[in-house]
């Protein structure tokens, strides 16, 4: 263990992490003592265990592409089936992670830290520790509970510990947020603010048992309950997630950002608001997050996903919004978001009439033709129809009837090559007002926020039957920051509330785990097509219109259909199998 405790200090120093801890003595020198005798060296133990939190932004495939909110743009297959396969939805490797967090938790015990000390240092790890049971839980369902280090000298049949059920992690997982909830400070200062405090554990207890209503109530209990929770106890995890949810309201410590508009005055700009949201580091809206910086600590978000046009180097158009996403997003007096393309035929001066009155979210989240972006505008269109309906569409070759225009728009859609494909390109989370060169991205990638909240508040209340009208003020207050109308009681059902989550939500990685506790995804993807909505160009004397068309199959997705299974609702243990032979893989696999 000594060689692993000097590796961790050393990634964490080289890093930035720390600074003067290690002055006092040479760092080959540091062993385990010297750790657990240290609270600051504690704590960069704890900083390792944080930083394997299987959260922050995606590589260029990303959740968004497992659910109706994206398509993949690139010629290589991306997410259309086997999802309870895909690498995005598996984490067995978490193991060797709570390995570290169980041998934390001895240790610290057996300290010389001071009594306070160990406690919030314990507390904390318990925090880690449930977040890491929690993404095996609903990935496979009932998982090992493992609460001690394990050594190999024991003998491979006790390291090879049979699955608990889904029911027993869950409940494992209550009892590590509230042991956590009671020892974790109320408070941070500023240069530990990213570390877990009473309301963080607060926020991932309304979360996680929001998940566990949702699978008692919707999921079916099979392999002797090692997947499936009892429906009798969907009542009782609503009831924990909605008291936790209203803890975190009461405590009056977060609020839903407004910066740049209010929505009782009505005053600002909406859209600008929710932007700014995910750019503006260390706001009231933010719970729990992992934070980068540039040069110390980046990633490649902005790279990935600018359009074409934009790109400063070989990435980019990877999240493709779906015209289904798009719809989702109502108009501000509360009506269906559907657009009114007239079946392709209807002309517009610009594509700005047709997004009139859209959900300011949709502005601040997606990119369409026309959007501003960096001094310019996003260029999207796929043809140019002349006055006797002749369609021009070769990409960079003028249109003949006047050559200073191509004959299709600069960030496409494009039929060929890792191009936009839908349409549409991801806003949210995108320096809009400067080029970021690629791999130096460093906005901080939010995990939990107190909108969020709201929306478990709301659900927990209305899917329990616990307390409607707390549930109607609760998603009000998401749709009136956002600029929309509010709802009244009567219009308050199960629909509105999972649809305002996925807008308000889009793009931040719970969509995919949405459709899965709802038992959803089969009905949204059954050999399904998702679609995209492209801009063609009309000629006439020298004055454009614009007409839009729906598009589905080639080259979406390739032109395949998407198919969410039944036995998608669960991954695939195989993997852990071959290491484990007391496993019991999941239905269908």
């Amino acid at each position: 263990m000594k060689t692993r405790i000097i590796a961790i200090l050393f990634i964490l120093i080289s890093t930035g992490c720390m600074k003067d801890v290690l002055d006092v003595k040479p760092l080959d020198r540091i062993s385990d003592e010297d750790v657990f005798k240290s609270e600051p060296l504690a704590v960069v133990y704890l900083a390792a265990l944080y930083n394997n939190i299987p959260i922050g932004f995606p590589g260029q495939v990303s959740q968004a592409h497992m659910t109706d909110e994206a398509s993949v743009p690139y010629s290589s297959p991306g997410p259309v089936s086997g999802y309870g396969n895909y690498t995005l939805a598996l984490n067995t490797g978490m193991y060797s992670w709570i390995r570290k967090a169980n041998y934390f938790l001895e240790r610290i015990n057996t300290s010389t830290l001071t009594e306070d000390q160990k406690k919030k240092l314990s507390a904390e790890c318990r925090f880690i520790r449930a977040y890491y049971y929690f993404d095996l839980v609903k990935k496979y369902g009932g998982m090992p509970i493992i609460t001690k280090t394990q050594d190999i000298n024991e003998g491979i049949d006790k390291l090879q510990v049979s699955r608990n059920t889904e029911d027993e992690t869950y409940e494992f997982i209550l009892k590590e947020l509230n042991d956590a909830i009671t020892d974790l400070p109320d408070t941070r200062d500023a240069a530990n603010a990213n570390r877990a405090t009473k309301s963080t554990a607060l926020a991932l207890k309304s979360r996680a048992m929001l998940y566990a209503g949702s699978i008692a109530k919707y999921g079916t209990v099979q392999l002797n309950g090692l997947v499936g929770i009892p429906s009798q106890k969907a009542v009782t995890y609503y009831t924990e997630s909605f008291n936790a949810s209203k803890a975190i309201i009461d405590g009056g410590k977060f609020g839903l950002y407004d910066k740049l508009y209010n929505p009782v005055t009505k005053a600002g700009n909406p859209a600008a608001n929710y932007q700014n949201l995910f750019l503006d580091k260390g706001n009231k809206e933010v719970i729990f997050q992992k934070a980068y910086s540039n040069p110390d600590k980046t990633h490649n978000y902005n790279g990935f996903n600018i359009p074409e046009s934009f790109k400063p180097g070989a990435y980019g158009n990877s999240i493709n919004p779906t015209l289904e996403m798009v719809e989702s997003y109502e108009y501000i007096d509360g009506t269906e978001g559907v657009l009114d393309i007239g079946n392709g035929t209807k002309e517009y001066s610009s594509p700005n009439d047709l997004y009139k009155n859209k959900d300011p979210r949709f502005e601040a989240s997606i990119m369409r033709s026309g959007t501003p972006l960096l001094g310019k505008v996003v260029e999207i269109y796929r043809g140019i129809y002349d006055e006797n309906g002749t369609l021009y569409q070769t990409r960079n070759v003028p249109f003949p009837k006047d050559p200073a225009v191509m004959q299709v728009g600069k960030d496409g859609p494009y039929t060929l090559g890792d191009v936009g494909k839908t349409g549409f390109y991801i806003k949210k989370y995108i320096n809009t007002t400067a080029t970021v060169p690629d791999n130096k991205s460093d906005e901080n990638y939010i995990d939990i926020r107190y909108a969020e909240i709201l929306l478990n508040h709301a659900e927990a209340a209305f899917e329990g039957n616990i307390n409607t009208t707390a549930a109607l003020d609760a998603i009000n207050q998401v749709r009136e920051r956002a600029g929309i109308r509010p709802l009244t009681l009567p219009e308050l059902t199960v629909d509105k509330i999972r649809n305002e989550r996925k807008v308000e939500l889009a793009f931040e990685d719970k969509r995919f785990w949405d459709m899965r506790r709802w038992r959803i995804g089969t009905s949204i993807f059954s050999n399904t097509y998702v679609h995209g909505l492209w801009p063609y160009l009309k000629y006439n004397n020298g004055a454009y219109t614009y007409i839009f068309k729906i598009v589905s199959g080639s080259p979406i997705d390739l032109g395949r259909t998407r198919l969410f299974a039944e036995r998608d609702f669960y991954s695939n243990l195989s993997g852990y199998i071959s290491t484990n032979k007391n496993i019991i893989n999941n239905p269908g696999w």
